[in-house]
Protein backbone atom coordinates (compact mmCIF):
# COMPACT_ATOMS: atom_id res chain seq x y z
CA UNK A 1 0.00 0.00 0.00
CA UNK A 2 1.26 3.22 -0.87
CA UNK A 3 0.33 6.60 0.81
CA UNK A 4 0.44 9.54 -1.32
CA UNK A 5 1.67 12.83 -0.32
CA UNK A 6 -0.83 15.56 0.69
CA UNK A 7 -0.90 18.41 -2.22
CA UNK A 8 -0.32 21.99 -0.61
CA UNK A 9 -2.80 23.64 0.87
CA UNK A 10 -3.29 27.04 0.48
CA UNK A 11 -3.09 29.17 3.24
CA UNK A 12 -6.04 30.57 5.65
CA UNK A 13 -6.96 33.83 5.15
CA UNK A 14 -10.06 35.77 6.48
CA UNK A 15 -9.20 38.62 4.12
CA UNK A 16 -7.45 38.70 0.83
CA UNK A 17 -5.31 41.67 0.60
CA UNK A 18 -6.26 44.20 -2.73
CA UNK A 19 -9.61 41.09 -3.79
CA UNK A 20 -11.71 43.96 -2.78
CA UNK A 21 -12.77 47.30 -1.19
CA UNK A 22 -13.38 47.36 2.18
CA UNK A 23 -16.89 48.08 2.98
CA UNK A 24 -18.09 51.34 4.31
CA UNK A 25 -19.25 51.22 7.83
CA UNK A 26 -19.15 49.11 10.64
CA UNK A 27 -22.65 47.22 9.19
CA UNK A 28 -21.45 47.01 6.20
CA UNK A 29 -18.09 45.09 6.97
CA UNK A 30 -20.03 42.75 9.44
CA UNK A 31 -22.02 41.90 6.64
CA UNK A 32 -19.28 41.08 4.32
CA UNK A 33 -17.77 38.76 6.91
CA UNK A 34 -21.26 36.80 7.65
CA UNK A 35 -21.41 36.30 4.22
CA UNK A 36 -18.04 35.04 4.50
CA UNK A 37 -18.43 32.51 7.05
CA UNK A 38 -21.60 31.48 4.98
CA UNK A 39 -19.01 31.20 2.15
CA UNK A 40 -16.72 28.81 3.88
CA UNK A 41 -19.67 27.18 5.43
CA UNK A 42 -20.33 25.89 1.89
CA UNK A 43 -17.42 25.40 0.58
CA UNK A 44 -16.82 23.25 3.94
CA UNK A 45 -20.13 20.90 2.95
CA UNK A 46 -18.96 20.54 -0.89
CA UNK A 47 -15.70 19.23 0.65
CA UNK A 48 -17.28 16.82 3.06
CA UNK A 49 -19.93 15.65 0.41
CA UNK A 50 -17.15 15.51 -2.02
CA UNK A 51 -15.21 13.34 0.71
CA UNK A 52 -18.45 11.11 1.40
CA UNK A 53 -18.50 10.56 -2.55
CA UNK A 54 -15.28 9.17 -2.78
CA UNK A 55 -14.10 12.20 -4.38
CA UNK A 56 -12.36 14.45 -1.86
CA UNK A 57 -9.20 14.15 0.40
CA UNK A 58 -9.84 14.10 4.57
CA UNK A 59 -7.45 16.73 4.56
CA UNK A 60 -9.43 19.29 1.73
CA UNK A 61 -12.75 18.64 4.45
CA UNK A 62 -10.62 18.69 7.36
CA UNK A 63 -9.30 22.29 6.55
CA UNK A 64 -12.04 23.85 5.26
CA UNK A 65 -14.01 22.77 8.26
CA UNK A 66 -11.54 24.69 10.10
CA UNK A 67 -11.59 27.75 7.99
CA UNK A 68 -15.45 27.78 8.38
CA UNK A 69 -14.99 27.27 12.29
CA UNK A 70 -12.67 30.01 12.28
CA UNK A 71 -14.79 32.71 10.52
CA UNK A 72 -17.88 31.70 12.35
CA UNK A 73 -15.75 32.58 15.75
CA UNK A 74 -14.41 35.66 14.86
CA UNK A 75 -18.17 36.71 13.47
CA UNK A 76 -19.16 35.62 17.03
CA UNK A 77 -16.50 37.14 18.95
CA UNK A 78 -17.61 40.61 17.01
CA UNK A 79 -21.10 40.30 17.40
CA UNK A 80 -20.54 39.78 21.12
CA UNK A 81 -18.21 42.65 21.51
CA UNK A 82 -20.49 44.82 19.99
CA UNK A 83 -23.34 44.02 21.85
CA UNK A 84 -21.63 44.69 24.92
CA UNK A 85 -20.60 48.23 23.43
CA UNK A 86 -24.45 48.74 22.72
CA UNK A 87 -25.45 47.72 26.34
CA UNK A 88 -22.35 49.65 27.85
CA UNK A 89 -23.91 52.99 26.14
CA UNK A 90 -27.62 52.05 26.84
CA UNK A 91 -26.11 52.02 30.68
CA UNK A 92 -24.35 55.65 30.39
CA UNK A 93 -26.07 57.66 32.72
CA UNK A 94 -26.93 61.32 31.62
Amino acid sequence: MAIEPIAALRPAVLIKPGSEAAPAGPGRAFAALLDGASVALQRADAAAAALAAGNGSVAEAAVARAKADVELEVAAIAASRASNAVATLLQTQV
